[in-house]
C-alpha cells in the first residue's frame, strides 16, 4: 500500500490558526486570560489583530529548517499570537446557536462543572483560572523571548482597558535550557510522541511527510501515525474508530469532523490545565520506592523513575529499551517513537499504568493479554480517534539546590498543559477518565497514572515491571504518592480567522 496523498485534504492554512497544527515556534510563552468588559469596544480591536495563521507557521519553521541546513543557529523574529474563547466569551461576541448545540454540552458547562467527572481537586481552591477568576478567553504569545512577546503586547494588545478587556490570569511559560530543552521539571521528555497529520497545504506541499513511504506510508516519521485533521479541526474528516477490520492502516477517512455551529468551522477546542509539580518530593520518593523492589528485578532509582513515565529521562522508550538508557533511541533520533507494545502484553518492560502507555496505548488491547489480530486492530483504531495535538511548556523556576537538598518545594513550578481537540468529551475528558483515572486499564490492577492521575487521597497503586527476568508474576505492587496537582483550568475554542472577521 501506498500513501495518497492527493486522496489528502487541502488545509486552509490561511484561515486555521497557527498553533493548533503546526504549533507556534517558541522558546517562552504569555497565557493572558482576560474578561470582556465591553463586547463593542473589543470587536474592532479584535478583527483588528494580526492573528498568527497556520500559513505563517509553516513560512517561519521553514525558514529556520533552510537556516539550519547553512549551518545558522540564529533565531529569526517569530512572535506569535493566538486567541480563544470561552462558551461565555462567545456569547458575550454573539456568536448564534452555541446553547444546546450537539457536542457542546463539555464545552458549556466548563472544566470547573466536570469536576467529577475529570476527579479534579475542588475548584474554589484552583490557583488559576475557574470559578474564582473566570476567564472569557486567552491570547497565546509566543516568541524567542520574553522581550519578543511584551513587544508584541505593547504593539497590539495594549492598552487593555481602551479596547473593552481586562486581565483576569496570567500564566507565563518557558522552555527550560539545554540540555534539558522540553522536558517538564521532573525531567523526562516532554510532547515527543506527537501525531502526524494528514494533509496538504493549498501550493502542494505535505503537511506530514512520510520519512519511509514505501515500507510505512501510513506513518510520518517512524512510529508517528498519520490521522485525519478532523481529530484536531472541525470541518475534516476525522478517523474511523471501525477501520481496524478491514484496513489495519487506517488510510481511509472516517466521517466528517461537523462544526457545532456555522462559526466553528476550521477551529478547535483548547483544553488548558495548571499542573503544578513537587519535584524534590518527587525525586525522593522515586529514591525510596527503588528500595523497595527485591529480587532479580530489584531497580535502580533511574529505571523506577523510568517506569513510572514509560521513557527515560533522555526520550527513550522503555518498551525498546526496558532496562538501560540508549541514546540511540532518545528524543530527536529517528526511532523515539517507533514501538508498540504489543511484544510486551504483560507489561513485564514497560508498566501497564506507565505515564505514556496510558495516555497513549497504542496497540494495547482492554482487558486481555492474548488479543486475536483483529481485537488488536480494532484497538488501534479505536485508540487513534482519542489522540490530542499537545502544546504544553514548562512554568516556574529551576529546581534550586537549597530544595534538592531539603526535599522540599518551595517555589512553584509546573506544566502549562494545552492541547488542541476536535472534541472534548471523546478526546481530552476520554483520556483522563478512562484511560489516565482507571486503575483497571489497559488491564485489571494495573493502578492509575502515576504522573498525572487525578487526584486520590493518600497514595495510588502502581504495578511496576519485572524487565530483567520479565516474569509478570514478579511485578511489584507499588503505592505511589501524588506529585501533580491540577490547579486550575478551562476549555476555549480558537475560531478560523475568518471567522473573527464574520463577528
Amino acid at each position: 500500500m501506498t500513501r495518497d496523498v492527493h486522496a489528502e485534504p487541502v488545509l486552509a492554512t490561511t484561515r486555521i490558526q497557527g498553533d493548533i497544527l503546526p504549533g507556534l515556534l517558541k522558546k517562552n510563552e504569555l497565557l493572558l486570560f482576560f474578561r470582556i468588559d465591553s463586547a463593542a469596544d473589543f470587536l474592532p480591536f479584535l478583527k483588528g489583530l494580526p492573528i498568527t495563521s497556520m500559513e505563517t507557521v509553516l513560512d517561519q519553521r521553514a525558514e529556520v529548517a533552510d537556516r539550519r541546513t547553512r549551518g545558522v543557529t540564529a533565531l529569526i523574529p517569530a512572535p506569535g499570537l493566538n486567541v480563544a474563547f470561552t462558551f461565555t466569551g462567545l456569547t458575550k461576541l454573539g456568536v448564534a446557536g452555541l446553547s444546546g448545540a450537539p457536542g457542546l454540552a463539555e464545552f458549556e458547562a466548563g472544566m470547573a462543572a466536570r469536576q467529577a467527572v475529570l476527579d479534579d481537586p475542588d475548584p474554589t481552591h484552583w490557583r488559576s483560572v475557574g470559578p474564582e477568576r473566570h476567564a472569557d478567553g486567552v491570547f497565546v504569545l509566543a516568541g524567542a523571548s520574553r522581550a519578543e512577546i511584551d513587544d508584541t503586547i505593547a504593539l497590539h494588545l495594549a492598552p487593555a482597558g481602551a479596547n473593552g478587556w481586562t486581565v483576569v490570569r496570567e500564566e507565563a511559560g518557558v522552555v527550560r535550557p539545554d540540555p534539558v530543552h522540553g522536558h517538564e521539571h521532573f525531567g523526562y521528555a516532554d510532547g515527543v510522541s506527537q501525531p502526524g497529520v494528514r494533509g496538504t497545504t493549498p501550493d502542494g506541499s505535505i503537511l506530514t511527510p512520510s520519512v519511509d513511504a514505501d515500507d510505512r506510508p501510513e506513518q510520518g516519521a517512524l512510529g508517528q501515525d498519520l490521522l485525519w485533521p478532523g481529530e484536531f479541526v472541525l470541518g475534516y474528516p476525522g478517523q474511523d474508530p471501525q477501520l481496524g477490520e478491514t484496513d489495519p492502516d487506517f488510510a481511509r477517512p472516517g466521517p466528517l469532523s461537523v462544526p457545532p455551529v456555522p462559526f466553528m468551522d476550521q477551529g478547535s477546542f483548547l483544553v488548558f490545565r495548571r499542573l503544578a509539580q513537587k519535584v524534590p518530593e518527587f525525586d525522593a520518593s522515586v529514591k525510596a520506592l527503588a528500595k523497595q523492589t527485591t529480587g532479580a528485578d530489584a531497580v535502580s532509582a533511574e529505571l523506577l523513575g523510568a517506569q513510572l513515565v514509560g521513557r527515560w529521562k533522555s526520550g527513550a522508550a522503555l518498551e525498546l529499551s526496558p532496562v538501560k538508557d540508549d541514546l540511540s533511541l532518545a528524543e530527536g533520533t529517528p526511532r523515539e517513537n517507533d514501538f508498540e507494545f504489543g511484544d510486551d502484553r504483560e507489561g513485564a518492560r514497560c508498566p501497564w499504568a506507565a505515564h505514556v502507555r496510558k495516555a497513549y496505548p497504542r496497540d494495547d488491547v482492554r482487558h486481555t493479554t492474548t488479543p486475536s489480530e483483529l481485537e488488536v486492530a480494532h484497538a488501534e483504531a479505536f485508540t487513534q480517534t482519542h489522540r490530542m495535538m499537545r502544546r504544553g511548556i514548562a512554568y516556574g523556576p529551576e529546581l534550586s539546590h537549597a530544595e534538592a537538598l531539603s526535599g522540599h518545594t518551595t517555589q512553584q513550578r509546573g506544566l502549562l498543559f494545552l492541547c488542541y481537540v476536535s472534541s472534548i468529551a471523546e478526546q481530552f475528558e476520554f483520556v483522563q477518565q478512562a484511560w489516565v483515572d482507571a486503575q483497571d486499564f489497559p488491564q485489571v490492577g494495573s493502578g492509575a497514572d502515576p504522573i498525572i492521575g487525578q487526584p486520590h487521597p493518600g497514595t495510588l497503586p502502581f504495578l511496576g515491571a519485572a524487565p530483567f527476568s520479565e516474569d509478570p508474576t514478579n511485578k511489584p505492587q507499588l503505592d505511589v504518592a501524588h506529585f501533580v496537582t491540577m490547579e486550575g483550568g478551562d476549555y476555549f475554542f480558537a475560531p478560523a480567522l475568518d471567522a473573527i472577521q464574520s463577528l
